[in-house]
């Protein structure tokens, strides 16, 4: 029968977290996972979420490394300096408080995790991440826990570890993406959800634009607001994620619009749909939304940017080659030219303007709050994520005149990996010498510390699976529009 040496009431929680680590071999995909459901990932999720931790030498917002045995141990420290200073009468209240200050930071140090603990948690946070994007591709709701998910395909369950090696990847260039701009475009096999009707039966159009949103940067963010409750001081926290495409290959963007507006007009042609040469119409009937914008360009690169609160995207904007763009305010397009819009209803005429979006990443926001009610602080996340969307403050299709919109109303995620995230750099008031020290004054007067982090980090875009995934995408997108066109004919 083995025995097992005690641990030291401070090493107590790290001898703990060291044998439930060890006990778990974690790899990024096992046998059964295409039948796991939403509860089943959200189960396991939670703990690798723990394993991850364990393995963490950050004691700080959303992380919290060894978070509540880092606590527990501060709490027993800062307890024992606070019954020997009790001897200093009323003095002792302060001089408590700055002895389980630095109890608490003695106590972390220690919890510092060990190499098994920082091997298991890479493997956690692989597993993680495929998971991730296994409840993505379900379409798990975190609103419904009993929601099981959407089943997937054999097909479609591949794809998800179809993609570079974990931590590294291609750079998206023209030449790697050369062997997915020669093959045909495979489809996806889930519906957009592409919403609304087009009315065009008996009239002649044209395709006045096709502009595609490439995301090339944004942030996340959260925070919680400090409170005062039955004695104690909960300080405000604030939690930031920013994010980049280190170095956009305009030309490789460029290649794949090409791609994708060559292969809508041959999914046109094949549909039968009458579409107007653009330049001959414009030239005979003239046009109520003028195109007189340039599209992005090596040496003129064109941005968007979507604000949702606590999500910021950054698109770079393209269109076909030789195609310009319509001008966009706050109102959208606008009213466009009133005299051409009337005789276009006379002679039943129509223009049609298209848009996507293909988003990069997948953000999640612990929102905003009270610390009182949020003891665990304010959490962010960003990881490579691929998705469809409409673009920001428009629609996928708009008519010039009568002929209605299409919207998609929620993202469709594209199943597969073509991305890594590093961190680069940021700020945390955790590790800044300097910060400590006024903490601690603070902590003197019965003030509670403030914690602010920003991170950092470079989204290396894969070449080769970037660009079959970006295809799959558009090409989906290209077919069913077309089948909406045709059905409004």
């Amino acid at each position: 029968m083995s025995t097992m040496k005690p641990c030291p009431y401070w090493v107590l929680a790290v001898c703990f977290t060291s044998m439930t680590a060890s006990a778990l071999p974690l790899s990024a995909m096992r046998d059964g996972d295409i039948s796991l459901d939403c509860s089943a990932i959200q189960s396991e999720q939670q703990n690798l979420k723990e394993v991850i931790a364990a393995g963490s030498n950050d004691p700080t917002i959303g992380k919290a490394a060894a978070a509540g045995t880092a606590n527990a141990g501060g709490q027993l420290a800062g307890s024992i300096a606070a019954q020997s200073a009790g001897i200093f009468g009323s003095l002792g209240g302060l001089l408590s408080k700055a002895a389980g200050s630095v109890a608490q930071q003695q106590v972390e140090e220690r919890l510092a995790p060990d190499q098994q603990a920082l091997e298991h948690a890479k493997q956690a946070q692989v597993r993680s991440h495929f998971l991730t994007k296994l409840s993505e591709a379900r379409a798990c709701r975190a609103d419904d826990p009993s929601f099981a998910g959407n089943p997937l395909s054999p097909a479609e369950f591949a794809a998800l570890s179809d993609g570079p090696a974990v931590g590294v990847a291609t750079p998206l260039t023209v030449a790697s993406t050369a062997d997915a701009l020669a093959q045909p475009i495979a489809l996806l096999e889930k519906p957009l959800g592409l919403e609304g009707d087009l009315k065009l039966g008996g009239k002649r159009f044209y395709l006045a634009e096709f502009r595609v949103l490439y995301e090339v940067a944004g942030e996340v963010a959260a925070r919680t607001n400090a409170g005062y409750l039955a004695g104690t001081n909960y300080g405000a926290t604030s939690s930031r994620i920013k994010y980049q495409v280190p170095k956009v290959d305009v030309a490789a963007l460029q290649a794949l619009t090409d791609k994708a507006f060559a292969d809508f007009q041959q999914r046109l042609h094949s549909a039968g749909v009458p579409l107007e040469p653009s330049d001959s119409f414009i030239a005979q009937h003239g046009a109520v939304y003028p195109a007189t914008e340039t599209a992005s360009t090596a040496e003129i690169p064109v941005y968007i940017e979507e604000d949702l609160g606590y999500t910021q995207r950054k698109y770079m904007v393209f269109a076909p080659t030789g195609m310009k763009l319509q001008p966009r305010g706050i109102a959208g397009l606008g009213a466009g030219n009133i005299g051409t819009r009337i005789d276009w209803v006379k002679n039943r005429l129509e223009g049609l303007s298209i848009g996507v979006a293909l988003n990069f990443t997948t953000l999640e926001s612990s929102g905003s709050g009270s610390s009182i009610l949020h003891r665990d602080g304010s959490s962010t996340s960003a990881q490579p994520g691929m998705s469809i969307s409409t673009p920001s403050r428009a629609m996928v299709v708009q008519g010039h005149v009568d002929a209605g919109t299409l919207s998609m109303p929620k993202p469709t995620v594209v199943p597969g990996d073509f991305a890594t995230m590093r961190e680069t750099g940021g700020f945390d008031t955790q590790k800044d010498a300097g910060v400590k020290g006024l903490q601690m004054l603070g902590n003197l007067m019965g003030v509670a510390a403030n914690k602010s982090k920003t991170v950092e980090m470079a989204l290396e875009l894969d070449g080769p699976s970037t660009a079959r995934l970006a295809l799959q995408a558009l090409g989906t997108f290209n077919q069913q529009l077309v089948e909406k066109i045709k059905a409004g004919l």
